[in-house]
């Protein structure tokens, strides 16, 4: 069933937009995860048998990237290692790519067949964040910046190399759609929809969605 199937707020359109660029970017064997399992699924947003994504745009009202914006990439990224969540939340994202995805999904070999441990550590060390095009150098430089004050946080060295840091910061990813160019395509989406009334079920569907988004990060601005 399309994306689109029912009426989608602003916040929902601009995610799928930067999920969509980013797998028509990838290629391959990648597939949106909220499609294949539900909506929303836990930590991330893209899987194949290279990698895994969680896919963040967060930006101003015409795309720019505010200070709230980029803490809340910094939350997105340290959320992806486990920091300020349950002390086995990586290891319940292993246990739900393994049982919640549909099976024959195409995934890196480790979390198939790993251990528990091993699939944890793979996400930990290995599992990236799509931002907009835009917002890539900025938020990898903040992240080296981070890093190098707080190593331990990313399992660096104490006194991090170059290489650590440029193979940290890589695991930033551009999702290949400007930030800038994002609102104009979310209102033309919108404008799609307009011909469409909104039920009942589909606007307390939508309010839920923004609840829960809010509640997730406590920098979030955008998606």
């Amino acid at each position: 069933m399309s994306y689109y199937a029912r009426t989608r707020n602003y916040v929902e359109i601009q995610g799928r937009l930067h999920e969509d660029s980013l797998k028509s970017r990838l290629g391959g064997d990648v597939q949106n995860i909220n499609d294949l399992a539900e909506e929303n699924f836990r930590t991330y947003d893209l899987i194949s048998s290279e990698g895994v994504w969680s896919v963040k745009s967060h930006m101003g009202g015409e795309g720019e990237l505010t200070e709230s914006a980029k803490l809340a990439y910094q939350a997105n990224f340290e959320h992806m290692l486990g920091w300020n969540r349950s002390v086995d939340a990586v290891e319940m994202d292993a246990k739900a790519l393994r049982e919640r995805l549909p099976e024959g999904t195409a995934m890196p070999k480790v979390l198939r067949e790993g251990s528990p441990q091993e699939a944890a550590d793979f996400l930990r060390n290995n599992s990236k964040l799509g931002i907009p095009e835009d917002h890539v150098e900025m938020v990898r430089k903040n992240l080296v910046e981070h890093a190098r004050e707080f190593p331990e946080t990313y399992g660096l060295p104490e006194k991090p190399g170059e290489e650590d840091l440029q193979k940290l910061s890589s695991r930033i990813q551009s999702t290949g759609l400007n930030a800038a160019d994002t609102p104009a395509l979310v209102r033309e989406q919108l404008k799609k929809q307009e011909s469409k009334p909104q039920t009942k079920a589909e606007m307390s569907k939508d309010q839920q969605a923004e609840k829960d988004q809010e509640k997730e990060y406590p920098y979030q601005y955008g998606y």
